[in-house]
């Protein structure tokens, strides 16, 4: 009785349900369930008893369960204990190929004709051995062996049931000797190769096999002695009766049998190991927009310029929110300040309210993407991880999400957008720098950077709009992969879902926390240079709990927010009254402040500092504000009179000083008191080196040169006559001291 047999009386004697159908399982076959190994050990009632290999823990399970087990693929029959004679599981069907198959179909056709005698099926050779010759002939081949029948009747009545035709397989993969060739000492050295090949970075194999050798000759002379190495083959001695260490060619083959994880965590690292080893999985879509975005940022490839003041302001950052579930961009912010938090609000903001129609200017499609976001996905990068994200996030009711770190295959779809835009938009524009510096050297010229701000966010609003939001993206269509336009499926699902009032205006200015406290002046509030003026200040003005200083109180000051992306507005908060005022820039700064951000308002600052700090001759003010300390410490305690005169002569030698001149003759007729006549002492209808080189002089040495052109900076004075004339005793004594500390010439005026 085999054990189909005794399965069926056991199932007969026991008290089964009516009408209930059971299994037929024979005793002690082999089952695999989630990945651990029973038997079955009996039947009791309507369960089926089956003991786990490992621990011997029993396991009861009903016919229903075990149908359900195997719909599911958790229930494997690995070993059907039937007949005296056991074959190994045959492989999954799925692992059959065309050929092998065609040899089941041939085997199973010997099988079948068998067991067409019925019950006179006897494993007898008369009985069989002319029914293979028959069918053997009418398929035209040589009759198969009577053994080799029988061994195909045993692996159709253990596995037929269960495998099909795949029962029949051969099992090549389990002939020949599948344990070590080679001796422990051998293994253990090849193992001591392996650890030192994995261990140091950029091993050679080569290296490492000298490893192997000095372990077997240090096992040699420690263990060697103790060794009969008469019972070793000859293969593994040498001829002076050495240990032979494995072949080189062994040791390589070796190594590459070790698994690609294992060898990359070891010469790469393990965060390599794992990225470059690991399965991806595709996640379920949201079920309506804006219930998952992600944010990320990138440097773009285009340099962009200020064409109105000539500054280069270089590579900007971009900013993006991607709408999950229906591959919409709900916005974007750039600036040139490295990613910040008020960049990261500033998109957020474009996110979150409807787009403006200025900013769509010339685009064809519609932007429709606004609404409260529920969850933000963003990585670890610092400006998205701070505490002013988790305190924006919680102000404006978002939950933010934060991805593994170093894992952009997370947000892959958003990273594939940058590669697009940079590809299919920046690296066609003037002034691009390509992806990078090898690429750039294939190409002699990419264009000047002639690109302003605004005339990039309008070619990126138009792509966005007219090229990426209308074509046909992978990741959306009735399933992931067949793919959809993401404006179809915005529009299908923004109709089901309606969106959420956004938050007040204000709620972002004072997440942005660009805030001073600063007092108001009749002109206005002065901030960065840009002045700002509204009739309403006047009620802050002439609020009696407003302090003025000519009024011996404090001067009173309020808190001021501002936009660091919208300079040509201000928000002036009014504690007296409670209210918000908002001031706009004067009318003479209102077209400039509206126009940059604050980043670009310091550069454009810093440019035109450095341009005047350039066009100031520093030491020359430097020398004058020197000698008129000097002159007025000298003149202290002199007359009223005399102070003037020589200020005066100090005044007309600053004003020699700024415009170029020549000498003048006066007619000595003319002549008059030098410091205070009224006659004009100057003509600068000619500046002094035109005056100086139009007269015929012989080649001029480097120092007579050099006292020309310093001529054409210092002033020349003109003796207008007698000095001495009309003047009183102090009078001239005053002016031969000071000509005399000058050192003037009374001939030219020059100093000498």
């Amino acid at each position: 009785m085999n054990g189909r047999e005794a399965a069926r009386e056991l199932g007969s004697a026991l008290n089964t349900p009516a009408g209930v159908r059971f299994f037929e399982i024979p005793l002690f076959s082999e089952i695999k369930m989630h990945d651990r190994h029973y038997f079955v050990q009996q039947r009791l009632g309507d369960q089926w008893v089956f003991i786990d290999r490992q621990n011997a823990r029993p396991a009861l399970l009903s016919d229903a369960q075990i149908g359900g087990l195997m719909s599911a693929g958790d229930f494997v029959v690995e070993r059907m204990a039937a007949g005296a004679k056991s074959v190994p599981v045959p492989r999954s069907p799925l692992l059959t190929s065309e050929t092998t198959h065609g040899q089941n179909l041939r085997k199973h056709a010997y099988v079948d004709e068998c067991r067409k005698l019925g019950d006179h099926l006897r494993r007898s050779r008369s009985i069989l051995k002319p029914v293979i010759k028959d069918l053997a002939s009418r398929r035209g081949e040589k009759a198969p062996g009577f053994t080799t029948v029988l061994s195909w009747l045993d692996e159709a009545e253990q596995f037929g049931e269960h495998f099909g035709t795949a029962a029949y397989s051969d099992r090549h993969y389990l002939k020949g000797r599948r344990g070590p060739h080679l001796p422990t000492w051998q293994e253990d050295a090849i193992q001591c190769g392996i650890e030192l090949w994995l261990s140091v970075n950029r091993m050679t194999k080569g290296t490492a096999y000298a490893k192997v050798c000095e372990a077997i000759r240090e096992f040699d002379e420690t263990v060697g002695p103790s060794l009969d190495k008469s019972t070793l083959p000859s293969k593994f001695l040498a001829s002076d009766g050495s240990l032979v260490p494995p072949s080189e060619r062994t040791f390589q083959r070796r190594c590459a049998q070790i698994d690609r994880q294992t060898r990359d965590h070891y010469k790469r690292g393990p965060h390599f190991a794992a990225n470059n080893n690991r399965t991806y999985s595709t996640r379920p879509r949201p079920a309506r927009p804006y219930e998952d975005v992600e944010v990320d940022h990138c440097t773009l490839d285009v340099i962009v310029v200020d064409g109105e003041r000539g500054c280069i302001f270089g590579r900007p950052d971009v900013v993006v929110f991607r709408d999950r579930a229906t591959a919409m961009i709900a916005g974007f912010s750039i600036g040139f300040e490295a990613p910040s938090y008020a960049s990261f609000l500033e998109g957020l903001r474009h996110a979150i309210y409807p787009k403006s129609p200025d900013s769509l200017a010339g685009v064809s499609s519609d932007w429709p993407c606004y609404g409260r976001i529920e969850n933000l996905w963003v990585d670890n990068a610092f400006h998205f991880i701070g505490n002013n994200i988790a305190e924006a996030g919680r102000e404006l009711g978002i939950n933010i999400e934060r991805l593994p770190r170093r894992s952009p295959w997370m947000k892959g779809a958003l990273e594939r957008f940058f590669r697009s835009m940079g590809v299919g938009l920046l690296h066609l524009l003037p002034g691009t720098t390509l992806e990078n510096v090898l690429a750039r050297r294939d190409y002699e010229n990419l264009g000047t950077a002639t690109l302003t701000l605004p005339e990039l966010e309008g070619v990126i609003t138009k792509w966005i709009c007219d090229d990426y939001h209308q074509r046909i993206t992978k990741g959306l269509g009735v399933i992931r992969g067949h793919g959809d336009i993401p404006s179809k499926v915005w529009n299908e699902l923004a109709a089901k879902c309606p969106a959420s009032l956004p938050p007040n205006r204000d709620l972002f200015t004072s997440l942005a926390g660009d805030t001073q406290y600063r007092t108001v002046q009749r002109e206005g509030i002065a901030w960065d240079y840009i002045k700002y003026e509204s009739p309403e200040l006047s009620a802050l003005l002439t609020d009696p709990r407003h302090g003025l200083r000519r009024e011996g109180r404090v001067s009173t000051k309020y808190r001021i927010a501002r936009d660091p992306y919208r300079l040509g507005e201000i928000s002036v908060v009014n504690h007296h009254a409670g209210e918000i005022i908002r001031v706009p820039a004067t009318a003479a700064h209102h077209q400039y402040a509206s126009s940059v951000t604050l980043h670009q308002h310091r550069v454009i600052l810093a440019r035109a500092r450095e341009q005047m700090r350039g066009s100031v001759d520093i030491h020359a003010l430097v020398r004058v504000r020197a000698e008129l300390i000097d002159l007025v410490a000298r003149l202290l305690g002199k007359r009223p009179k005399t102070v003037q005169k020589k200020l005066a002569r100090f005044l007309q030698k600053e004003s020699a000083y700024r415009l170029a001149s020549h000498v003048v003759t006066v007619p000595d007729t003319a002549a008059s008191d030098f410091l205070g006549s009224d006659l004009p002492l100057l003509e600068t209808s000619r500046p002094l080196a035109a005056s100086l080189s139009s007269q015929p002089t012989a080649p001029a040495t480097a120092q007579q040169t050099q006292e020309v052109e310093g001529a054409a900076i210092k002033t020349n004075f003109v003796s207008l006559g007698s000095e001495t004339a009309g003047k009183s005793l102090d009078e001239m004594e005053d002016l031969e001291e000071f000509k005399k500390r000058k050192a003037w010439s009374v001939s030219d005026g020059r100093n000498v």
